[in-house]
């Protein structure tokens, strides 16, 4: 990497960001691409407002943006696309003349990972575990492709219900097709109660994640039987419980590290004006999985 006057710079920003792999992705896209840029995490830890001037001031050209920040950043941009306003997060910054402007690729991200897995959420049943901002990014993912019916699974009811609320007000004013009585929602506890069969359940909660690798939201070895797909956010370790319970049910099982690719290859686009090669994306799991 030969780093000069002219390299363009982008980054993360978070608290921490000492474990992210969006390095990685990021520099081999540009080195596979032979694009003059690299790309640095910061560690933010203070104002936002002063944070965000001053990557602008020093003309980043795009940032990533991660935990806890996702939220409370929406107030530095000047305006952020439809998406990313009706989930209420963002983790992507282009700058542009005005300043920066946001997005949310985790959308993105596991709309492309289901396509890659030829999964069609069209008519199926679909079930939300969890009602935080990864379960809220599914959700809006998922009431765009047409469901049948989208339950949402969580122990603090209202926070499912709120995330219920914002699905039918972006239905409403985008025309998506999906009815009200079409989304639900239910505790845990309730969801020996789901009717039939078949189910494509995205799991969006921590549990399970590394170092927590014997727990699962759930324990009810009927609603595995239930579980046609289940797709687990977390990509550490490679194999969750959930994973392993809906597999050892019958079903098909995947993680979240497909997701984590491509929503940093939708950010490099947004930022570029330029399409990735799949090759290049197919390149970047292997070596995230260790393959390569």
């Amino acid at each position: 990497m030969n780093i000069n006057g002219r390299t363009a710079v982008y980054g993360i920003i978070g608290n921490p960001v000492e474990h992210t792999m969006s390095p990685a992705i990021h520099n081999h896209i540009s080195q596979a691409l032979g694009i003059d840029s690299v790309y640095v995490p910061f560690r933010a830890d203070g104002n936002l407002e002063n944070i965000v001037k001053g990557l602008y001031s020093l003309g980043v050209r795009g940032i990533n943006v991660t935990v806890p920040y996702k939220t409370d950043i929406m107030r530095e941009l000047i305006g952020v696309d439809d998406v990313a306003g009706a989930v209420g997060a963002v983790n992507t910054l282009k700058y542009t003349e005005k300043g920066f402007y946001g997005y949310n690729t985790d959308v993105m991200g596991l709309e492309r990972e289901l396509e890659s897995e030829g999964i069609s959420l069209s008519g199926r049943r679909v079930v939300i575990l969890g009602a935080g901002g990864a379960a809220r990014a599914a959700a809006f993912m998922c009431i765009s492709k047409s469901p049948a019916t989208l339950t949402i699974v969580n122990r603090t009811r209202a926070k499912a219900e709120d995330i219920r609320a914002s699905l039918l007000a972006y239905a409403r004013d985008n025309n998506a097709g999906i009815t009200e009585d079409a989304v639900s929602t239910m505790e845990p506890s309730d969801i020996t109660g789901l009717p039939g069969s078949g189910y494509i359940v995205f799991q969006c909660t921590k549990v399970g994640l590394y170092p927590d690798v014997d727990s699962c939201i759930i324990n009810d070895e009927g609603f595995f039987e239930k579980t046609e797909t289940g797709i687990d956010l977390i990509y550490k370790p490679e194999t969750t419980l959930f994973m392993k319970r809906v597999m050892d049910s019958g079903g098909k099982a995947y993680n979240g590290l497909k997701m984590l690719v491509y929503q940093a290859v939708c950010s490099y686009e947004i930022w570029n004006g330029i399409s990735v090669p799949e090759n290049v994306a197919e390149d970047v799991y292997k070596i995230l999985k260790g393959e390569r």
